[in-house]
């Protein structure tokens, strides 16, 4: 019962017990353990203790050799294994993490003396809650052992949750590794990895390549390297395993001929949320010589299989498709093994995916056949493996293929997506066909600029086709069939020409900066300039057509490529950056804005202080009404953070608040990250020095000093559009939704902060907020001045404001990872108790009389938040039950109603729980003790207002002091009586503590 709180030193009392209880006889050693399992329903230290001892216990009760009847009802070995079970459920963290650990080891000694699965899958039920479902609460509970201990329970206990695993589950897994802690992403990594390697079904395979891979880019190095091995095993070993396979004559599908989940797997890998974080894992792995050459020969045998199993089966080739995320990882992996790729294969593909596919293409689309979109998208993966072992190809096919590659450019009339890997390709085959460096370098000048002037020529026809239609649009309405005729022949045709030249002229200047450029800048001008509601520039040809009604894709076309050519250029980047923030701001096509903002993040890399003072503007496309907008600006603005391009100062902290509360769920959980892990981890004092403006800013509250460096920021960034910005990010509105919002915004931030933080939160609100209405500093007049206050107030009342020291702590689990965890348990209770004394002096010498004087100002204007303020000091109070009297003695009138509040709110909880053991069919109790003493303390407080005694000005009240715990008369000083030492050595009952 003495036995400290520590790890280590319960685990030797532990052993020493078990040494004693294997000497019991039988029937001493059941009354023990019936001593144990009551014990397990005591009190917290009681608890802890319990469930070490129980699983000590349990390969004492067990025989060596399990029958039927060694795990039946009422025998002490189930009771036992129940008990852990109950206390993974128990209402103090440190309890339900050790029970989960517990549990775990529990289950190695049931599986070693032979318990079959279904009697622990029975064993381990409480009531209708099953295994999964047990874990799945678990691994989303407020306390970070606990999720810990619950993920390695999954580790061990994955044969036991059952096939197939429940999707809440795997969910719980996949957020899980996104956790904060660096630990518990260890534990979620390793669990729902062994979910994957014991069942790689499309479920599990789904959610483990949603959760994983990402963890490439983890802050922690060896996670990134854990999440790499893991890769290599549980994917890229997988595929390797059909490198040797050959087609059976007996086949007849792909299914059939490969290892089962291989082609599900080369599926998945390739989806456009997993593919760039794969990318990375591919790209790490070859720079450490860890992929295998026989891993593109797989790939290559994939495909070659698929291929011929399709035409034995007698189908058109021009309906095959290899099988998806095949020529993808080929591509990604052939850089690193080129000598493994045949040039035979890369030459009969080619030929197959270009001519056939190409001359499919055009019917094809036309049909609405989704082949049409898959060729174009292998034909990019085969040239991007093209370019990769470039070097390794013999001289005159690499000639020959060039050749065919400026054609199809020159022509115009390909997929917008194959373009850059068909100018990559021929850059890297122009380097393999020169002699030397030198020359090919000329010949890559050369054909650029002939693709160039190519482009120039097709956008300049187009231009002055569109203007000569306008002008004869503009004198004569010609009959219908000739209108369309005309139209048809100018735009229809040209149009997609244009976008597409246009477009390869960005690509070739980025594979090329030194290219000439001159004579395409005044016709993107003429296009991006043709948009604006102002004068058009009449002097160029097409100056009076409005190319974004008239061709919206060339339109954004040209302003990406421009982007592009103010990226190779400075002196272009100084003249039209000011055009791409005005078009950010102003343009009604959400794919512009969203490209432009791409493009904002390149410039502010390649040019961060001429961007900088664009800040305010750029960051209010976070509220932007498009998703997908808000979406792409928040992960660029949070990677130049992670960077250091960007940052955070000014408006860009308050600007990223409201993202927690965004409508999108993707949007909210990247909010989560950011502000719970990268945030908390690169700048822990923001979420403390902001805080309180937050508060006037999600309020648009302006009429207080602690807004003015907010004012002057944006005044700062953005003169016109500061008012207007203020507005779109405040969350206004007295509203139950409205205040929610902000409440989660505000929780979010406290969440981050140490107790010393709180603190000091805290005493910000008294004395900026509180006080600041008392001193009319902050008026309660107009509606957004009621929110910040009513905001405050429950801030204050919140139960992640409250200071506590923790009476059984989590770090009691934590202490057996390294030697010095007991110390820091020591200390961090040593602190948690400082803290706790320093808060209660706060509350009695600074917050109580301005509570005391905020409420005679609220009282004499009748205002509504003077119902507010009580329910704050009832929560700030309720710990301080039995020292009201002496913290509200300058305000008995104050101490009388709060009492009543209390009496009132405990009496009604006491009532609602009693109703709940009666039942719907239970008679209704009497009435409580709460209730009589609540109209005792209202006829009082009646009584009292009778006399209409107004509460006393601050200036005259007496602020009561508190007592020194180290001074004189304190507790150091103070002698314990002797009953209270005699009682300390008995033996204590196991009464349900009622202290958490």
């Amino acid at each position: 019962m003495k036995a400290p709180e520590k790890s280590e030193a319960r685990g030797l009392a532990v052993e020493a017990i078990v040494e004693v209880v294997q000497a019991m006889e039988p029937h001493e050693r059941e009354g023990f353990t019936a001593y144990v399992v009551t014990m397990a329903q005591g009190k917290a230290k009681g608890r802890l203790f319990a469930v070490d001892m129980v699983l000590a216990m349990l390969p004492v009760l067990l025989p060596t050799e399990m029958d039927e009847s060694s795990m039946g009802e009422g025998t002490w070995g189930l009771k036992c294994v129940r008990v852990l079970v109950e206390r993974c459920s128990d209402t103090v963290g440190g309890v339900r993490a050790r029970a989960l650990m517990n549990a775990a080891q529990a289950l190695d000694v049931l599986s070693e003396r032979g318990v079959e699965v279904a009697r622990l899958q029975e064993v381990m039920k409480i009531g209708n809650m099953d295994l999964g479902e047990l874990l799945r609460r678990r691994c989303i509970d407020d306390k970070a052992a606990v999720r810990k201990a619950a993920l390695v329970l999954i580790t061990k206990a994955i044969g036991l949750i059952g096939r197939p695993v429940d999707e809440s589950l795997l969910s719980a897994m996949g957020a899980a590794c996104s956790d904060p802690l660096v630990s518990i992403r260890k534990a979620a990594l390793a669990a729902i990895s062994e979910v994957f390697r014991k069942f790689p079904d499309e479920r599990v395979t789904k959610e483990w390549l949603q959760a994983v891979p990402s963890l490439v880019i983890d802050s922690e190095t060896s996670i990134q390297e854990e999440c790499e091995n893991l890769f290599l095993e549980l994917v890229l070993n997988r595929v390797c395993q059909a490198a040797n396979l050959n087609l059976d004559d007996h086949s007849v599908n792909l299914e059939e001929v490969f290892p089962e989940g291989t082609l599900d797997l080369l599926k998945s890998i390739c989806d456009g949320e997993v593919a760039p974080c794969i990318k990375r894992i591919c790209a790490s792995l070859g720079k450490k010589k860890k992929l295998r050459p026989l891993l593109a020969s797989s790939l290559q045998n994939i495909v070659t299989i698929s291929e011929s199993l399709w035409l034995r089966n007698s189908k058109p080739i021009e309906k095959w498709t290899a099988p998806a995320g095949a020529w993808w990882l080929l591509s990604e992996v052939s850089s690193f093994a080129p000598k493994s790729v045949n040039w035979k294969f890369l030459s009969h593909h080619w030929k197959l995916l270009d001519n056939v596919g190409q001359e499919d293409t055009g019917k094809a689309s036309s049909e609405g056949d989704p082949n049409s979109a898959l060729w174009a998208v292998d034909r990019v993966s085969l040239l991007q493996t093209i370019s990769n072992v470039s070097m390794e190809l013999p001289v005159e096919p690499a000639a020959e293929l060039a050749h065919s590659l400026l054609t199809r450019i020159e022509n115009f009339d390909m997929n917008l997506s194959e373009v850059d890997a068909h100018v990559k390709s021929l850059k890297t085959l122009c380097k393999r066909k020169a002699k030397t460096a030198k020359e090919g370098e000329a010949l890559i000048m050369k054909w650029v600029q002939q693709l160039i002037n190519k482009a120039v020529a097709s956008l300049d026809s187009y231009i002055k086709g569109s203007s000569q239609d306008s002008r004869g649009c503009s004198f004569f309405t010609p009959p219908t069939g000739k209108l369309k005729g005309r139209k048809g022949a100018s735009t229809s045709k040209a149009m997609p020409e244009a976008v597409i030249a246009v477009f390869t002229v960005g690509s070739l200047i980025l594979a090329c900066p030194d290219a000439s450029v001159q004579d395409i800048i005044p016709l993107l001008h003429t296009i991006i300039t043709s948009g604006n509601s102002g004068p058009r520039p009449k002097n160029l040809v097409g100056g009076d057509v409005s190319f974004k009604e008239l061709a919206p894709s060339l339109y954004i076309q040209s302003w990406d490529t421009m982007a592009k050519l103010c990226l190779v250029d400075d002196k272009l980047a100084k003249r039209y950056i000011p055009l791409f923030v005005q078009e950010l701001e102003q343009s009604d096509l959400a794919t512009l804005r969203n490209n432009i903002m791409i493009a904002m993040a390149d410039f502010y890399v390649r040019y961060t202080a001429l961007v900088d003072c664009y800040m305010s503007k750029i960051t209010k496309s976070l509220r932007d009404p498009c998703e997908v907008v808000r979406r792409q600006t928040f992960v660029l603005l949070a990677k130049l953070l992670q960077r250091d391009y960007v940052k955070w100062r000014g408006v860009l902290f308050l600007r990223f608040l409201p993202s927690l509360v965004d409508e999108s769920e993707k949007i909210r959980h990247l909010s989560d990250y950011l502000f719970g892990s990268i945030l908390k981890a690169k700048a822990p004092l923001l979420a403390y020095n902001s805080f309180i403006e937050a508060i006037y800013v999600l309020n648009n509250y302006t009429g207080h000093g602690g807004f003015s460096e907010s004012q002057a920021s944006q005044s700062s960034q953005g003169s016109q559009g500061s008012g207007r910005g203020s507005t779109l990010f405040a969350i206004g509105g007295t509203d139950e939704r409205s205040r929610s919002k902000r409440m989660h915004i505000y929780v979010s931030l406290l969440k981050q902060m140490a107790p010393e933080h709180l603190l000091a939160t805290s005493a910000k609100l008294c004395a900026e907020i509180l006080a600041g209405v008392c001193d009319g500093l902050l008026s309660v007049d107009d509606a957004a001045g009621r929110a910040v206050l009513q905001d405050a107030l429950q801030i204050l009342a919140c139960k992640e404001m409250r200071i506590h020291p923790s009476i059984c702590t989590d770090n009691s689990e934590m202490d057996d990872e390294g030697g010095d965890g007991g110390t820091a348990s020591a200390l961090n209770a040593a602190k948690g108790r400082a803290v706790t004394q320093v808060a209660k002096k706060n509350l009695i010498q600074i917050a109580i009389p301005i509570f005391i004087e905020l409420k005679r100002l609220l009282e004499s204007k009748n205002s509504p938040l003077t119902g507010c303020l009580m329910e704050c000091l009832r929560a700030l109070l309720k710990d301080y039950k039995n020292e009201i009297d002496e913290i509200l003695v300058a305000d008995k009138q104050l101490q009388k109603e709060l009492l009543y509040d209390m009496h009132k709110f405990e009496a009604g909880k006491g009532k609602a729980s009693k109703e709940a053991e009666a039942g719907p069919s239970g008679s209704s109790p009497g009435p409580a003790q709460g209730d009589v003493a609540a109209k005792a303390t209202v006829r009082s407080v009646l009584k009292e207002m009778n006399r209409n005694v107004p509460t006393p000005p601050l200036h005259s009240m007496s602020v009561p002091k508190m007592k020194s715990v180290l001074g004189p008369g304190g507790l150091s000083a103070s002698r314990r009586p002797a009953a209270v030492l005699e009682s300390v050595s008995r033996i204590q009952p196991f009464g349900s503590d009622d202290e958490n």
